[in-house]
């Protein structure tokens, strides 16, 4: 009898699921009533042996599979299955790389074999989607599995995709989009108080800056959708490295994040011609700033600088903090951040995604206490190369 279900939506499989006898000797992967109950899962459903190796899994996940990676998932590791990028890279093992101990999905995975039950987790790994790398979001259930005299574990995945664009819209439109609206309705209401000869332009000065800040969050959100879509349309151009830097520098200069800190940029001493998307590579140094100013302390100090490297420039934003290690680990993951609140983090994601998908460039940073953090973006000096 199935169980009484009010709910769909929270109904979980692999809570239900008990010990199995075998219905053949052709092993769980050819089981019919294994792969019966797979295909009871509205989500991808994989299981496991206890190397964390693929036995089997349901139609759902080989249309995922399918659409993310092209390798056949059978006897992979888990992260393998998922295009986990790190799993894939030669030399790699799942599970045993420095990424694997920040990863969701092996630490529940560990916890099921200490402790078998049912575990619910959430977690996000970066793939490479056609060519574009990109980080998926998912909820994990996993539950063991007794089948005969051998041990398995069950993996369901659920996409939060959605759930996390949403919580980042959220964000996006109803605080910093309202906190600058709310900036310029003062701004506004202390012009029509204004004395004309003496505040009107200052304060004008300032609606125009907040005013296109305004807008500049919102095409920043516009173009981050595009670019996750491949979609993003770029229009590189040659210009001097000095005048991104200085444009760059401006928007940070007054800003309300640089009070009690120094901010400064040094520009190169010769002249130094770049082609490139200037809109994309304004955008992204001032997102590493941002992220730099949030994260120093009072007295501390943030730079902008630009070097020639060959036939590329080396745009480099350093601060003096030191990056805990754990946090290095997942700094360029979507949603995640070091401010524990819910649809932040897409600053470094959006660099990362914007200069090595769309402007031919690489993302990089160090941090230690010899060499404190830098981020460092590198793109070639001709765009057509």
């Amino acid at each position: 009898m199935l169980p009484n279900i009010k709910n769909i939506d929270s109904f979980n499989p692999i809570s239900n699921l008990i010990p199995i006898q075998p219905q053949s000797n052709t092993g769980i992967a050819l089981d019919p009533v294994i792969k019966q109950i797979l295909e009871c899962f509205p989500d991808p459903v994989l299981i496991l042996d206890n190397e964390r190796q693929v036995v089997t899994y349901n139609d759902k996940a080989r249309k995922f599979f399918n659409h993310t990676i092209t390798i056949d998932v059978a006897a992979k590791k888990i992260g393998e299955a998922l295009g986990c990028v790190h799993a894939l890279r030669k030399r790699n093992v799942c599970g045993e790389t420095e990424y694997c101990s920040r990863c969701g999905v092996n630490k529940t995975y560990s916890d099921v074999l200490i402790k078998p039950g049912n575990y619910e987790n959430e977690f996000a790994i970066k793939v490479n989607n056609n060519g574009l790398e990109t980080t998926l979001d998912f909820r994990t259930y996993i539950s063991n599995l007794n089948y005969g005299d051998k041990e398995y574990v069950v993996l369901s995945v659920k996409s939060l995709e959605s759930e996390k664009r949403r919580e980042l819209l959220e964000r996006i439109f109803f605080h910093d989009v309202l906190n600058t609206a709310s900036i310029i309705f003062g701004i506004s209401g202390m012009i029509s108080e204004a004395d004309i000869n003496k505040d009107l332009e200052r304060y004008t000065v300032i609606l125009q800056n907040i005013s296109e800040q305004l807008i500049q969050e919102i095409q920043a959100q516009r173009d981050l959708i595009n670019a996750e879509a491949g979609n993003l349309i770029i229009y590189p151009a040659v210009d001097n490295v000095k005048d991104i830097l200085e444009k760059t520098y401006q928007l940070y200069q007054d800003n309300i994040l640089t009070r009690g800190k120094e901010f400064v940029c040094e520009y190169p001493e010769d002249t130094l011609i770049i082609e490139t998307d200037h809109h994309f590579i304004i955008r992204s140094l001032g997102n590493l700033i941002k992220n730099a100013l949030e994260a120093i302390n009072p007295g501390g100090k943030v730079s902008l600088t630009a070097k020639d490297y060959g036939d590329n420039v080396r745009f480099v934003v350093s601060n003096n903090g030191v990056i805990p290690k754990h946090i290095q680990l997942q700094i360029f993951n979507r949603s995640f951040s070091t401010k524990a609140k819910k649809g932040r983090g897409i600053g470094t994601y959006s660099v990362k995604l914007l200069i090595e998908n769309y402007l031919k460039g690489k993302v990089s940073f160090i941090s230690d206490e010899e060499n404190q953090t830098k981020f460092i973006i590198e793109l070639p000096k001709k765009f057509s190369e």
